[in-house]
Parts: C-alpha cells; sequence; structure tokens
C-alpha cells in the first residue's frame, strides 16, 4: 500500500510563544563571529539540459517553505538566512530546542535543533522518555543544498504542526547544515579541502566533532544523513550519459554490522521508503557513483570503509541511511523535485519510527546487548571490500536524452568480502603516551577507562602485541578515487604476537563489552586506512639496528583483573555525558550509555 503524505502541503499555523533566551545567543554569537555570508553560487557554471530531459523532472504541485522558496529567491540559503528561519520557527512552538553544537572553522554556527515532548535540549533527559530518535544531517557537503533545505522545510512542518501529534511517538533531531563554510562558498569540502563525510572517525575536523556531540549526547536509533550527487561530468566523459534517477538511497555498509540490523534497514525502513518514491513518481537506486579517474569505469555502490556518517552511525547500533538526490552540477535546476525527494524520503523513514517505535527501542536495545557480549569471542573484520561483479546501469543519452541502458563493472556494497580478519579481543589496551588517541575516542563516545594498578600478564594470559611488518606513506581513497585534503595515512601491516606484558597505572584500557564495541575496534586494529594508526593518531615507531618495531598497542584476548577507573569526560565534546569516577566492574556495558 502506498505511503500517502499529505501534511507536505500547507496547513494552518500554531500560535507564536516567546523566542528562547538559547536561540537569541545563538543568533547573537553568529552575528559577532561569522565572516559575511552568501552563497558563492554561480548559476553561468551550472549544466543547461536539453528540453527532452529538463521535461522528465517536473515540479511537484507542493508549496515547500523555507528560505530557498522566498519569493525572487534565485540561489540558495545563505547562513544568516537560515538561523533567521530557525530563530522565527523557534518563535512558533514550545516543542522545538536550538543548541549551537560549536562552530565551523571560519566561525560558523553550526545548530541542532531538537523536537521533543516534553520539550528539552538536554539528550539525558530525551534518552528518558522511551521513545526512538531520528537524527536528520543535511549539507554536509557544501554544493549539495538540497537535503538541508528539506531538512529546514521539514523543521517548519513541525513547527506549524503539519505533521499532528508525531512527537508524542517519535523524538526528531535534525543539523540542517554540518558544513557551514562550504554551503556559504558553494564547494563541496570544509574551509581546509578536508571532508567531513570522511572524518566520523577520526574527529579530526571542529565540524566532525560537532556531529559527534550529537550521537554521543542523544544516541539516535535511526540516522538520515542527506546528500546530492554528479548530473555530468565524468558520467559524461565516461558513458556519454547522464544520471537518471531522482534518488539514490543506501543503508550502512560496513564490516562486523550484525545481520538483524541490515534486515531491519531493508525491510522495516527501505522498502516503505521506496514505496513512497514510486506513489510520487520519483525515480529511484541504489546509491552508486564512479571513480574521478576517466580510465577506470567501474561503478561502485557507496564505500564499506569505518569513515562515512552513514557508517559510522551504523557501527553506532542505528538504523542509518544515506540519501543523495539529483542536484551536483546542475545549479537550481528541478530544486523543488530534489528538495520534495528528500522531504519525501524524511517523512517516511520518520513516520516508519514512530509506527515502530517499541520495535526498533527493542532492536537497538539487543544490539547494543549483542555487540558487548561478544567481547573476545568470534571473528572481527579488520579490512572488507565490496564485491565485484556486472550491473545494468539506466541512464539518459547526453545527446539525445533517450533512456539507455550501459553495462558496467559493479562493485557492490551488499556483499562485504573480508581481507583480514583477526580473533576478536576482550580488550585493548594504550600506554600512557598515547593520550591523543584515548581523548579521540572518548570524543566518540567509547567508554575508555585508566589503568588505577599495575598488572603484570603472561603470554598464555592473552597479551598480544602488533609486530610492525612494513609501512609506508600513502593517500587515504574512498570509492571516486580520493578522499580530498590531509588524506595523507601511514599504511601498516602488523603481525600479532604473544608478549609477556606489564601494565603500568595510567595506561588506557579499552574494553569491547561495550555497545561501541565495533566503533572502538575500527579506530584501534591499524590495518584500516581510517584507522588511528594510519592518521597518526597512535605513534608509529621505526625499527633500528635491525630489531622488530611494535606498535604502542596490545589486545588482550580474556578479561583481565585490573584495576580501573572511568575517564572524564572531554570538555566541549561530550557535553550531555556525565562520566563518574567509578570501577569498571560496577559498569554496565548493555546499558544505553
Amino acid at each position: 500500500m502506498p505511503i500517502v503524505f499529505p501534511s507536505l502541503f500547507p496547513c494552518a499555523r500554531l500560535a507564536r510563544p516567546a523566542v528562547s533566551a538559547g536561540v537569541v545567543a545563538l543568533l547573537l554569537a553568529t552575528a559577532v563571529l561569522s565572516p559575511p555570508a552568501g552563497a558563492q553560487y554561480d548559476p553561468a557554471k551550472a549544466l543547461v539540459e536539453i528540453d527532452a530531459i529538463a521535461s522528465l523532472y517536473p515540479d511537484p504541485d507542493v508549496a515547500i517553505e523555507s528560505p530557498a522558496f522566498a519569493a525572487g529567491k534565485n540561489d540558495f540559503t545563505s547562513q544568516e538566512e537560515m538561523l533567521a528561519f530557525i530563530q522565527k520557527l523557534a518563535a512558533q512552538t514550545p516543542a522545538m530546542r536550538v543548541r549551537q553544537l560549536g562552530l565551523s572553522q571560519q566561525g560558523r554556527a553550526i545548530p541542532l535543533l531538537v523536537f521533543v515532548e516534553p520539550s528539552t535540549a538536554s539528550g539525558a533527559e530525551l534518552m528518558k522518555n522511551g521513545k526512538p530518535t531520528v537524527l536528520l544531517i543535511g549539507s554536509q557537503h557544501g554544493n549539495e543544498p538540497a537535503g538541508g533545505e528539506a531538512a529546514l522545510a521539514f523543521a517548519g512542518m513541525l513547527a506549524n504542526g503539519a505533521l499532528g501529534d508525531i512527537l508524542a511517538q517519535v523524538n526528531i533531531l535534525i543539523v540542517p547544515r554540518a558544513n557551514p563554510d562550504g554551503s556559504a562558498a558553494f564547494l563541496r569540502g570544509l574551509a581546509d579541502g578536508q571532508d567531513v563525510n570522511r572524518d566520523h572517525l577520526t574527529l579530526a575536523t571542529p565540524e566532525g566533532q560537532a556531529l559527534a556531540q550529537v550521537f554521543n549526547g542523544y544516541q539516535p536509533e535511526v540516522v538520515l544523513d542527506s546528500h546530492e550527487f554528479s548530473v555530468g561530468g565524468r558520467w559524461v566523459e565516461k558513458f556519454g550519459a547522464l544520471q537518471k534517477f531522482d534518488g539514490l538511497i543506501q543503508s550502512a555498509t560496513v564490516a562486523n554490522l550484525p545481520p538483524a540490523q541490515a534486515a531491519a534497514a531493508e525491510t522495516l525502513f527501505r522498502q516503505p521508503l521506496l514505496q513512497a518514491f514510486d506513489h510520487h513518481k520519483l525515480s529511484h537506486s541504489w546509491y552508486y557513483t564512479t571513480s574521478v579517474s576517466m580510465a577506470d569505469k567501474t561503478v561502485v555502490m557507496g564505500g564499506v570503509g569505518p569513515d562515512t556518517g552513514r557508517n559510522i552511525a551504523g557501527l553506532r547500533n542505528a538504523i542509518s541511511f544515506l540519501l543523495e538526490t539529483r542536484g551536483v552540477g546542475i545549479g537550481k535546476a528541478h530544486f523543488k523535485r530534489r528538495v520534495f525527494t528528500h522531504l519525501t524520503a524524511i517523512e517516511s523513514i520518520v513516520q516508519t519510527t514512530a509506527s515502530q517505535a517499541s520495535q526498533v527501542l527493542a532492536l537497538n536495545r539487543q544490539l547494543r546487548q549483542q555487540v558487548a557480549a561478544e567481547a573476545g569471542q568470534g571473528v572481527l573484520n579488520v579490512i572488507g571490500v565490496a564485491t565485484p561483479g556486472r550491473h545494468t546501469l539506466a541512464m539518459l543519452d547526453a545527446q539525445s536524452g533517450q533512456p539507455i541502458a550501459i553495462e558496467v563493472d559493479w562493485m557492490s556494497a551488499l556483499a562485504i568480502q573480508p581481507r583480514l580478519q583477526r580473533p576478536r579481543p576482550y580488550a585493548y589496551l594504550l600506554p600512557a603516551s598515547e593520550q591523543r588517541a584515548a581523548e579521540r575516542l572518548q570524543a566518540l563516545g567509547v567508554s575508555v577507562y585508566m589503568v588505577a594498578a599495575e598488572l603484570q600478564l603472561a603470554p598464555e594470559q592473552g597479551a598480544q602485541a602488533y609486530r610492525l611488518t612494513s609501512q609506508s606513506a600513502g593517500r587515504k581513497q574512498d570509492v571516486t578515487g580520493s578522499a580530498g585534503a590531509a588524506s595523507d595515512v601511514m599504511r601498516v601491516t602488523t603481525e600479532l604476537e604473544p608478549v609477556r606484558l606489564t601494565i603500568a597505572g595510567g595506561w588506557y584500557y579499552v574494553p569491547l563489552d561495550q555497545p561501541l564495541a565495533n566503533l572502538a575496534a575500527a579506530a584501534l586494529e591499524p590495518e584500516s586506512q581510517s584507522s588511528y594508526v594510519s592518521n597518526r593518531l597512535l605513534q608509529v615507531p621505526a625499527a633500528e639496528n635491525g630489531k622488530p618495531a611494535y606498535l604502542p598497542l596490545y589486545r588482550l584476548a580474556k578479561r583481565p583483573q585490573l584495576a580501573v577507573e572511568a575517564l572524564a569526560a572531554q570538555q566541549g565534546l561530550l557535553p550531555d555525558t556525565t562520566a563518574q569516577r567509578q570501577s569498571y566492574a560496577e559498569n554496565d556495558p548493555g546499558a544505553k550509555q
């Protein structure tokens, strides 16, 4: 049965209560700190489609209320327009609170909109209300505006009551603009050229840290990350064709996810979403892309590495989706249709979460407990790769606009082949010298403890060291061929060796009997290009005088009898966490923390 969303049409507004002091403070701070805004969008650089193609994408007959659709507006929503719109919404409903997650590299505010009843901006309070939480993320890439605009429009629908009593069943978090500097410049990357959507594990950027705050403070059960994809460009050069589909969607595809997680994403969420697309005559497919190299004509689904928002959200035990619409390179063409596509997906995912609230909450509890219970058992997939095959792409001939089918080499992310596996350890240990890595793990929300008293372990007690067998400088690669600026990595290979280990007081203990165990493993197993070793957050020693070199990182195959204490939360990174110093034995790894 198709899902119909009458709330996409205008409806009466509610009365306007006073604007909260927090919103005013956010806007004032931004006015002082932000450079002059205004998207550097140049319509003269946009691809102009021939009529035979443009006519395939008519605007939907709906009203969308957001800044980009104001009368006479020819470009995209500026930072000031976004914040003014948010201030206006906050005056309409007490159910909306606004938090400033931080500032971008150029000083622009990154707001979080919290829609919850009873009203609160506190993650601790929200997690007690017995409802699942949906997180919507827009504009991680600054030249992909439709998802962020849809997030603002959806916030407007929540504020004016267009979705009825939806907040009685679900909490909704919205980050409408995760990359405000890129949006102002109408560029994909951050101000320093980095890609925030490759920074969800290392947290090297303030923008990546801001998003981590949301995950840590609110622990959403469902996540939708909204993007846009290139219509022409390398597709024309490689295949003589333009992209056809309105929307491309993919759930989390990364090693070590529990099978129940992928099954729920498909049956509970993606299938109803596709029905919603079909109902509104929006074409759709799996997400895919291709390398920037003109010689490489392989087409790949979204990556399987642990660095993107979609995959890291999956490792955080959330049902997670990437949605991309047909937008990059065509300027403001079909913008209403693009935003409507995102709105359709947002409504479907929110409505599914609300209607299946108890099932979503139960699944999340199951996933967290299952991950924690696997410590020291089974196999850990350190590196996985997509499965090669053949696939038929439905595209549009660039000259005539006629539909064409193109057979391509295809890398499927739906089946991940293990390239490197190891036994899953019970815990990791870091010497006191590796404070930076320990703090970054904490910023991810991983539980990290400090060793309180010395302990000696014999090799038969399960202590293992990582002996370096090779190391070389390299560049981080993603599915397009390059991960952007600041992507120099140290590539290493290692062998595990049993070791007699003296664990000193002040070392860091990272147990895997916790819900974020797979996130911790993604950061610490050294061979992955996203690991803390590869990204130099852990020291990589050089071999001297022919002697073997070992990483300052150890595994424990069994639970040790360690005296440990919890570390204090890192100020500014975990604002909603109040970590008390306690014995590790007193911590409940299966609880939502």
